[in-house]
């Protein structure tokens, strides 16, 4: 993988489910990641003044190193406008349309050499049978749900705990094996739309890891609501390994993880090509490995972290899983 090759993330999903506001929380959450962002339109983000630091057309840049790009140039154009400046940079969103198709957004941005790191649609959860039975738009929706690595449940404050319960199963039968996680407007640590600091230094605790996991009563919240904490929601679990992994022991660990872990990232090293590392990452339901950059894998074999929801697994569980095929001599 080329250093300069940008991880991208896909945001989609129908008109009106909430993608704008998991942008601004992303853009609130981004600390020192210098993340591009491309819209439909700038007019329905929420951008405060003083972050601006200068605006020159169809572009915004941001006084925390994020980047605005509107769409309305056409999308191969920025495309090709980031990936020239794809050394200032960490990672690129897009919001796609809320009539496209995730996968489609994702093949053009591999097409221009980006790097696809996950493909997340929001869902309304107060409106999607209507949605996906709809007989003009229902076919869209039900392929956006599809294509998605993960499934983004939104605005479910507006409906009743039958229709809450019953969500899962009406998901599940709309696209089969989807993973599913439910926000609060919009809320979502930032491991888990892009996947950063995951691979990074390896936190020791929880709070180190979640972004905002502190925050305090009325951060984020709408007027009577409880405030949102990530730290009760979410866990995250370090695991390495310092022998070289069996790529076969690495795909069991892959496709046999508990149904609430939903990112991993890290570095591995494997016993078929032990002279250098491999980032692996997951999404859901979807992994990939690729070879690392130089110099980019700390030392020490293989290390990565996993997040999900609290009580999803334990360390313990997920390093047997990880070392139950045999490892190299």
């Amino acid at each position: 993988m080329s250093p300069t090759l940008l991880p991208f993330t896909v945001i989609g999903g129908y008109l009106g489910v909430g993608k704008t506001t998991l942008l601004n929380h992303l853009l609130a959450e981004a600390g020192g990641l210098r993340i591009a962002v491309l819209v439909n339109d700038f007019g329905s983000l929420n951008i405060d003044g003083a972050l601006v630091r200068a605006h020159a057309g169809d572009t915004i840049e941001l006084a925390n190193g994020c980047l605005c790009c509107s769409l309305v140039s056409g999308f191969a154009e920025v495309l090709s406008q980031v990936k020239a400046r794809a050394g200032e940079f960490d990672h690129v969103v897009i919001e796609a349309s809320g009539v496209a198709e995730p996968l489609r957004v994702a093949e053009q941005a591999q097409g221009f050499g980006f790097m696809v790191a996950a493909r997340l649609v929001v869902v309304d959860g107060e409106r999607i049978e209507r949605q996906a039975a709809d007989k003009y738009v229902g076919d869209v929706v039900r392929r956006q749900l599809r294509q998605a690595d993960l499934l983004l449940l939104n605005k479910l404050e507006l409906i009743d705990d039958a229709r809450r319960l019953a969500l899962p199963g009406v998901l599940e039968a709309l696209a089969p094996g989807i993973p599913r996680l439910e926000t609060v407007q919009g809320h979502v640590p930032l491991e888990l739309l892009l996947g950063h600091r995951l691979g990074g230094p390896l936190p020791s605790s929880l709070s180190d890891a979640l972004p905002g996991s502190g925050a305090r009563a009325g951060d984020g919240a709408a007027p009577g609501e409880a405030p949102h904490r990530h730290g009760e929601r979410f866990e995250t679990w370090t695991l390495r390994a310092e022998r070289p992994l069996r790529r076969a022991a690495l795909e069991r660990f892959a496709t046999g993880l508990p149904t609430g872990i939903h990112r991993a990232k890290g570095f591995v090293v494997l016993a078929d090509d032990p002279s250098r590392a491999h980032l692996f990452q997951l999404v859901g339901n979807r992994w990939s490995l690729e070879s690392a950059p130089p110099g980019s894998a700390p030392a020490g074999g293989s290390a990565m972290v996993l997040i999900g929801h609290r009580g999803a697994a334990t360390t313990q569980a997920l390093e047997k899983l990880l070392t139950a095929a045999p490892l190299s001599p």
